[in-house]
């Protein structure tokens, strides 16, 4: 049984659209030494996507108080390469089609809103309605909130689409669903799944299944 309350999409998007895992990891070890840093080792991979988001920051040494200038540093360096950073296959289809069947479409992230932009006309899919940034990573909760009251939106029309367990929690705290998908690279399917999300997917053609035209799917 589809989501038949649903009007309005909105999507994370390092992870969910962009496959940008692999190329943050680079940005991050070129500012590790500025910052003394611990670099981010393949053999850290797996352990790191089992942490919080908070335990991430500790195991590589990175201060709260660092935080903001880091990320600064590293989205100037993100929209510098942006060209780099590609698509996960599927995805183009999945938002072509909700655009199609008339849903509306947002983004909502801690990236900055021009690198956003700029990939979406790079990759021919610059059809979203918003795009939200916010540069409180640990505040994905109240910048959700703050979307949804700034446009007056119904929280039973809504559904997020994000790959971390920041963005499961966020839009528990806002009561409105969630589909986590699985591709994203930066939490492991056991964290994912441990949250408890509305759904879980392990492709984006299942997207189209829960909102659109299809199966319920819960990939537990």
């Amino acid at each position: 049984m589809k989501e038949d309350t649903i009007k309005h999409v909105i999507f994370d998007f390092d992870g969910t659209i962009a496959d940008s895992m692999l190329f943050s990891v680079q940005l991050f070890n070129q500012s590790a030494l500025k910052y003394k840093a611990n670099m981010i080792k393949e053999e850290d991979y797996d352990y790191l996507r089992s942490l919080s988001l908070l335990d991430k920051f500790k195991f590589l040494n990175v201060s709260l108080v660092l935080i903001p200038r880091l990320g600064m540093e590293l989205t100037k360096s993100y929209n510098q390469s942006v060209k780099s950073i590609h698509l996960f296959d599927g995805m183009k289809e999945v938002i072509l089609a909700l655009k199609r069947d008339g849903y509306t479409l947002s983004i909502i992230s801690s990236n900055s809103s021009d690198s956003i932009r700029r990939f979406l006309i790079n990759n021919n899919i610059n059809i979203f309605d918003f795009i939200y940034s916010a540069k409180n990573i640990f505040g994905k909760d109240k910048t959700i909130n703050s979307f949804i009251k700034k446009n007056n939106l119904e929280k039973e029309e809504l559904i997020y689409v994000g790959d971390e367990v920041r963005d499961i929690e966020a839009c528990k705290a806002n009561h409105i669903k969630i589909i986590a998908v699985t591709w994203g690279g930066f939490d492991t399917i056991e964290t994912i799944s441990s949250a408890n999300p509305d759904y879980i997917v392990n492709n984006p053609s299942e997207i189209i299944e829960i909102i659109g035209s299809g199966e319920n799917i819960l990939l537990v």
